[in-house]
């Protein structure tokens, strides 16, 4: 509810005035995952499980001829958690890497960043 005051003379009038919410504020707020980057040898990786209950993980992922590889994972995460995830590249050549966020159950893959090329 929003007040209102408007003055006459001497006398104060307050008033509610009703202020709904639009029915996406009431929503979850959706997962997401950061483009990875890259730090000497290691990428970077990072996530947000959104404000959706249930258990969240965050992965690095990289590009392979068969799709797509894991090649770090965090704990598992609840609504509202973020988390960074590592991986050490080294010497393993030039890749694609993606940040995935994976949530159990049913749901799988929820969020999806970009894609990072490098080579390590």
């Amino acid at each position: 509810m929003v007040t209102v005051a408007a003055a006459f003379g001497l006398a104060l009038s307050t008033t509610l005035v009703a202020n709904p919410q639009p029915a996406s504020a009431l929503a979850c707020v959706s997962p997401s995952a950061k483009t990875p980057w890259k730090s000497g040898s290691t990428i970077w990786g990072e996530g947000f499980a959104g404000s959706c209950s249930g258990d969240y993980r965050v992965m690095i992922e990289r590009s392979r001829y068969y799709g797509w590889e894991t090649m770090a994972a965090s704990s598992w995460i609840k609504a509202n958690e973020g988390t960074v995830v590592t991986y050490n590249c080294a010497g393993t050549g030039t890749h694609t890497f993606r940040t995935t966020v994976w949530k159990s159950g049913s749901a799988g893959t929820v969020a999806t960043s970009g894609t990072f090329r490098t080579s390590c």
